[in-house]
């Protein structure tokens, strides 16, 4: 691959005129990207997109909000993710895409994709589904957060919004201007510490999905994720 490729994961592709594409790309350092490039040519690859999940090179051109593909190539074999691991992935390209601008600088977000994906690779390959929940909804409750402390949202689970320590026995809920507010109702003290120490049991689990929801929920909008559908359908 040519000197100014880099790094990339193709995280949706969208078809454009007749032979051509637009494609969702995630850069190191960049973040989001959106390009135009070519199908690739079937009598070669025998498909009419690039795969997902597929560590690739991209040399791009242009500097406006639509670039453009100078040349592609798998860097890496696809990872080959199936059912609650594939939608698991999904999940996370779609969050991807509908939470960050396109050519909006995100340092850490490549990382935080990788690893997740890498992560959901690595627990396929351990077997049972069933036995390996808790594992996949911990990646997935931990690539939210991460997702959110990228947006400027941090969420730190250990302090109260006047930075006092939450209480093992206390009730809190989110306020997005403040924080954590004691509450007679809501989430459990000891649910949120737990959270903040990575101590993931099934009620800091539940906990944690109900709060990323929540956060997530006025970033995302009002159109649902078709991601989600896909758990409710296997």
């Amino acid at each position: 691959m040519a000197e100014g490729a880099v790094s990339a994961y193709l995280l949706h592709s969208t078809a454009f005129q007749d032979q051509k594409l637009i494609l969702d790309l995630l850069l190191p350092n960049q973040g989001r990207v959106r390009a135009v490039a070519r199908r690739p040519a079937k009598k070669h690859s025998g498909r009419s997109t690039w795969p997902l999940f597929c560590l690739c090179w991209v040399e791009l051109s242009g500097q406006g909000e639509l670039r453009t593909v100078r040349r592609i190539e798998e860097q890496q074999a696809a990872l080959a993710l199936q059912g609650e691991w594939l939608f698991s992935a999904l999940y996370l390209n779609e969050l991807i895409c509908r939470l960050f601008p396109a050519n909006a600088q995100a340092d850490e977000l490549f990382e935080i994709y990788q690893h997740s994906v890498q992560a959901l690779w690595h627990l396929q390959l351990q077997g049972n589904a069933q036995s390996a929940r808790p594992l996949l909804e911990q990646l997935l409750r931990e690539a939210e957060l991460a997702l959110l402390q990228e947006l400027g949202i941090p969420v730190d689970c250990s302090v109260d919004a006047e930075g006092m320590p939450l209480q093992q026995d206390g009730c809190y809920q989110w306020h997005h201007e403040y924080g954590f507010v004691a509450a007679l109702q809501g989430w459990s003290g000891a649910d949120l510490l737990a959270i903040s120490q990575a101590d993931w049991q099934s009620s800091s689990l539940r906990c944690a999905k109900q709060l990323n929801r929540q956060l997530l929920r006025p970033l995302l909008g009002q159109a649902p994720l078709h991601s989600r559908q896909l758990f409710r359908q296997d």
